[in-house]
């Protein structure tokens, strides 16, 4: 009994870590696809001191 609530417990944590990584690689490049494509713009925002010096 115990084992086998070792094993669910080490499979359970082991699944979760995996999704968890590919969902956070699958977000990262649906971000920087979005990026290049133009549907998410990136604005930089200056105070007036940079766009005296530029």
């Amino acid at each position: 009994m115990l084992e086998t609530l070792r094993f669910l417990t080490r499979y359970v944590l082991i699944l979760s870590t995996i999704i968890g990584l590919v969902f956070m690689v699958v977000c990262t490049v649906f971000i920087i696809v979005c990026v290049i494509h133009g549907a998410i713009k990136i604005n930089i925002v200056r105070n007036k001191a940079d766009k005296e010096n530029n």
